[in-house]
C-alpha cells in the first residue's frame, strides 16, 4: 500500500514538473518578437462585433404541481358497488369510475315522484293572474320614487334597490360633524330652503351627530341644510334624509302608471303603481321552477338506476379516491378528485439575487430532469412576494404555467431558464472582450498590425456576451481576454490534487 502511495506521489511531482517546464517554454515564445506583425498572448483571442438577440435569463428549480383539479361529490345517496380505478390513474371523458347498486336509488326516485306530485297539486290550485296594482306594504311618506312608466319594475330594483322609498316613521334626519360637546337629546335649529324647525340630537359618536326632525309633505330628501344651537351658533351642515327609509320591492311586469307623488302620505295596503305583463304571480313562477328542479334531478335518477355507473367528467388523474365496494356514499359526500393534464404548475425556487426583473407574462424555457435532453415552453404566471429563508438564503416561488403532456407527471422535477430581458438586433461582443479602467468601460480594437483602446457604453450584459450601445461598428475586431497558460496550469494542478487525494481515501 506504501510502494503504491509512493508511485502516485512521484507520478503527481513529474506532471507538475512537465507543467512547469510547459509555462516556462510559453512565456519564453511570448517573449519574441516576430518582426512586422504584433503577437498576441496566447491567452487573447479576437472576435467581430456582430448583430444578434442578447438575452438576460434567471434559474430556479422546482416541483411539478396540478394546476387545476375539481372534487367531485356525489348528487344522492346510493351504495357503490364495484371501484374501477386507483389513485393515480389516468381516464378520459366516459371512463367508468365506479357501478351502482341500482336498487338503491328506489327511495329517492320515489321522494322525488311524491314531491313532483304535491308541486302539481299546488300548481294546479294557484290564480296565475297575479294582480296589475303594486301596493305600498307599509304607511308613510313617500319620498323618492324611482320607477319611471315603461319600465321593467325588476331592471329598476336592480339599479336603484327598489321602485320607491317610503319614509315609515314620519321623521327625517340629518348627520353633522361637529367639535362642540353635544349630548343626546340637546334642541337644537335646523334650516333649509326657507323652513326652520325645531330638531333634536338622537345620537352622538365620536364628534358624529344625527338630528331627527318631523317629517312633512313639504320636505324633500337629500336637500342642504344647516344645524345652529339655541344661541345661533352653526354646529354644522348636511342632507335630509328619512329616519327609517323603506324600499319597496317588486318583481314582474312593466310599470303603467305612477298613482302617487313625491310628498304623498299612504297608508298600508295603497296602491303605488299599476303595471302590465304581470301574468304570473310570484309564487307561482316559483313553483314552476321547483318542478323544473324536481323534474331533472328525477330524470337523472332514473337514467342512473337504468345505466348505473359514475363516468368520469374529463380527462384527468384520479385522486383522493374515497369510494369503497359494497359501501354507502351520502349526498354531496366527496368521491374523488380529478386533475386536469391539461395544465400543470411548474412551483420554481429562484434565490433573491436572481429574482429581481422576473414578472408575470415572461417566457420559460423548461428542462425536466426524468427527459433532461428535451425542451419545453412555460409562462411565468405569478411571483410570490413572500420568500423563504433557508441557511442564511431567501428564495421566492414563481408559478409557471406548462402546457399538459403524455409522458409528464406530478412532482416532477425541473429547471426553468426565464427570460427576464431581450434585446433584438443589438451589437454585440463578448463579456471578456469589455474592460474597466476607473469606472471607464472599454474594448481593445485590433486594426491591422495596431491595437487601440475604445470607450463604449454598455446595454444589456450576461454571463457570456455584451450589448455595445456606443463605440464599436458592425465588423470590428476586439479582443477577448481569457485564462493565461499559467491559470490553466495552476487549474490542471489542482485538479490533479483532488484525483491524487480522492485515490489515497
Amino acid at each position: 500500500m506504501k510502494k503504491k502511495r509512493k508511485t502516485r506521489k512521484l507520478l503527481l511531482v513529474l506532471l507538475i514538473i512537465l507543467l512547469l517546464l510547459a509555462a516556462l517554454a510559453a512565456v519564453f515564445t511570448l517573449t519574441r518578437k516576430k518582426e512586422g506583425s504584433a503577437l498576441l498572448p496566447s491567452n487573447i483571442t479576437t472576435e467581430q462585433a456582430h448583430i444578434g438577440t442578447i438575452r438576460l435569463t434567471t434559474e430556479g428549480n422546482g416541483f411539478i404541481e396540478p394546476a387545476d383539479d375539481v372534487l367531485v361529490s356525489s348528487d344522492y345517496t346510493m351504495k357503490i358497488d364495484t371501484v374501477e380505478v386507483e389513485n393515480g390513474d389516468i381516464v378520459a371523458a366516459g371512463d367508468v369510475i365506479a357501478t351502482v347498486d341500482p336498487d338503491s336509488l328506489d327511495e329517492q326516485i320515489s321522494l322525488l315522484e311524491n314531491q313532483l306530485s304535491e308541486i302539481n297539486s299546488s300548481i294546479s290550485s294557484l290564480d296565475d293572474s297575479g294582480s296589475s296594482d303594486l301596493t305600498s306594504p307599509v304607511t308613510g311618506r313617500v319620498k323618492r320614487i324611482f320607477a319611471r312608466p315603461d319600465e321593467y319594475l325588476e331592471d329598476v330594483v336592480a339599479d336603484h334597490g327598489g321602485l320607491m322609498e317610503i319614509s315609515a316613521d314620519g321623521k327625517l334626519k340629518i348627520v353633522i360633524s361637529s367639535d362642540q360637546n353635544l349630548k343626546p337629546g340637546d334642541e337644537v335649529t335646523v334650516s333649509f330652503l326657507s323652513y326652520e324647525v325645531d330638531g333634536t340630537i338622537q345620537s352622538a359618536d365620536h364628534g358624529e351627530y344625527t338630528i331627527i326632525i318631523e317629517d312633512s309633505s313639504s320636505y324633500q330628501v337629500d336637500t342642504e341644510a344647516t344645524v345652529t344651537d339655541e344661541k345661533g351658533v352653526l354646529l354644522g351642515t348636511g342632507y335630509l334624509a328619512s329616519n327609517h327609509p323603506y324600499l319597496v320591492d317588486g318583481t314582474y311586469g312593466i310599470v303603467d302608471e305612477i298613482t302617487v307623488d313625491i310628498g304623498d302620505h299612504v297608508d298600508a295596503g295603497a296602491t303605488l303603481l299599476t303595471r302590465r305583463n304581470y301574468t304570473y304571480n310570484g309564487t307561482y313562477l316559483n313553483l314552476l321552477e321547483n318542478r323544473q328542479e324536481v323534474m331533472e334531478d328525477l330524470q337523472d335518477l332514473r337514467t342512473l338506476q337504468r345505466s348505473p355507473r359514475i363516468t368520469a367528467g374529463g380527462d384527468g388523474i384520479i385522486s383522493d379516491l374515497a369510494l369503497m365496494e359494497q359501501t354507502a356514499v351520502a349526498e354531496d359526500s366527496p368521491m374523488y378528485r380529478l386533475i386536469s393534464t391539461d395544465r400543470f404548475w411548474l412551483k420554481a425556487e429562484i434565490d433573491e439575487l436572481d429574482i429581481a426583473g422576473v414578472a408575470a407574462g415572461q417566457s420559460a424555457s423548461i428542462v425536466f430532469d426524468a427527459f433532461d435532453t428535451e425542451t419545453y415552453e412555460g409562462t411565468v404566471e405569478k411571483v410570490s412576494a413572500l420568500g423563504t429563508n433557508t441557511g442564511g438564503v431567501t428564495r421566492y416561488t414563481v408559478t409557471i404555467s406548462v402546457p399538459g403532456m403524455e409522458k409528464l407527471k406530478t412532482s416532477m422535477s425541473a429547471t426553468a431558464t426565464i427570460v427576464t430581458d431581450q434585446h433584438d438586433n443589438a451589437l454585440i461582443v463578448p463579456v471578456d472582450a469589455v474592460q474597466t479602467d476607473d469606472g471607464q468601460n472599454y474594448v481593445t480594437v485590433v486594426e491591422g498590425e495596431e491595437q487601440r483602446a475604445v470607450p463604449v457604453t454598455l446595454g444589456l450584459v450576461n454571463n457570456t456576451e455584451a450589448e455595445i450601445l456606443d463605440g464599436l461598428s458592425e465588423g470590428d475586431t476586439v479582443t477577448v481576454v481569457g485564462k493565461t497558460d499559467f491559470e490553466k496550469m495552476m487549474d490542471m494542478m489542482e485538479q490533479s490534487r483532488a484525483e491524487f487525494r480522492g485515490g489515497d481515501n
